[in-house]
């Protein structure tokens, strides 16, 4: 097992479908949190995004907000096709392991399993939080809300240069274990 650079960037989604990238912030273990994400098209340009406050909350749940939110605001655009990415492995893993129970987020988890069936076609991936910047400027955005939830049918100011980044395709260095093994 040795260190690796892997190039990372944000994709676009195929033609046809939509994409969600979603994201939690929380301030400690169980401080003030906060959610967003954002949803966009083959071209990147963007549909919607939001941000939430939460209250207090540990990250794992945060998460799991901005994915129940997101859910719900591309249910609400008549998205048929969607690609979800969320850079928590974790989230990733309990949503489609059914086995997966745990009594502080299961109605939350059950909600964005319910809701990933309304879709005609969809796909759950994680990825590296240098492909989920935008989603994670407006989670922190949502730390800072005293409302309980925003949409925004165009980017805000703080989130322009990464969906700009986004939009040219830049890349970002990663460090990553490489596992391959040789015979």
């Amino acid at each position: 097992v040795c260190n690796v650079i892997k190039r990372i960037r944000w994709e676009r989604p195929p033609i046809g479908w939509k994409k969600l990238n979603t994201d939690g912030s929380s301030l400690g273990s169980n401080g003030q949190a906060g959610c967003g994400g954002t949803v966009r098209d083959e071209h990147g340009r963007w549909l919607a995004g939001f941000s939430k406050s939460i209250g207090s909350a540990s990250a794992f749940v945060a998460e799991m907000w901005g994915l129940r939110d997101g859910l719900v605001l591309c249910s609400n655009l008549n998205i048929q096709c969607l690609l979800v990415e969320v850079d928590s492995s974790a989230l990733v893993l309990a949503l489609l392991n059914p086995e997966y129970v745990n009594l502080v987020v299961s109605p939350l988890l059950d909600d964005c399993r319910h809701l990933l069936s309304r879709f005609h076609q969809v796909q759950i991936k994680h990825c590296f939080r240098q492909a989920n910047r935008c989603a994670d400027v407006m989670a922190r955005m949502g730390l800072a809300h005293c409302l309980d939830f925003s949409v925004f049918h165009s980017p805000p100011v703080d989130v322009l240069e990464a969906f700009e980044a986004d939009l040219n395709g830049m890349f970002f260095d990663r460090i990553c274990l490489d596992r391959a093994v040789a015979l």
